[in-house]
């Protein structure tokens, strides 16, 4: 018996190994279609005035929140979003705290586009952006043209497809390898 017990422990501490490095970790939380929904109903609903924010060119705004890991996976992908398409739109960071909050996430992920401070949340809840890793488009600076309740390779390429069809660019090539598959969320803001 004490056999059979020994074995099976060796077999599953060898499956628990195996699993750890086959399973990809999580980047972060699974969009349900509430927030689909809700993001969804978000559409040609006015925003507040933000810095950076113009009618001249598209605007992109991303909802990050400091000590979160979804919003530490997605920055890499804003900044190569950026590269990308920064020359045809805004970008704004609209970090969840107080500003010095804001300079010290900039700082330190070196985020190459302005990035504010909503201490008390009222720029989030303007746009209905209700977890990090949203992102809103708005073409005018008025309205927002497209909120997404997550980020994934496929909305990130449709993000920059929206901005070169706005702007009149040829398509960006645009790959974003390390970003999830299918629409990932962030940790709610509130």
């Amino acid at each position: 018996m004490r056999r059979f017990s020994t074995t099976a422990l060796l077999v599953a501490a060898t499956a628990a190994m195996a699993a750890a490095f086959l399973i990809q970790p999580g980047t972060g939380h699974p969009v349900t279609p509430w927030m689909a929904d809700s993001a969804q109903a978000e559409t040609g609903r006015e925003i507040p005035a933000l810095p950076g924010m113009a009618s001249d060119r598209p605007t992109v705004v991303i909802f990050i929140l400091p000590g979160c890991p979804c919003s530490e996976a997605y920055e890499q992908q804003t900044h190569e979003l950026f590269r990308a398409c920064g020359s045809q739109a805004h970008f704004i960071g609209v970090v969840a705290g107080d500003d010095q909050e804001a300079i010290e996430w900039q700082r330190e992920h070196q985020t190459p586009y302005l990035v504010i401070a909503d201490a008390d949340r009222s720029i989030s809840r303007g746009f209905g952006a209700k977890r990090s890793a949203y992102t809103a488009l708005a073409l005018d600076g008025k309205t927002i043209c497209r909120l997404w309740p997550g980020y994934s390779a496929g909305m990130l390429q449709e993000l920059g497809s929206q901005i070169a069809t706005a702007t009149g660019a040829r398509p960006f090539s645009l790959q974003f390898p390390d970003a999830p598959a299918t629409l990932a969320s962030g940790c709610p803001l509130d």
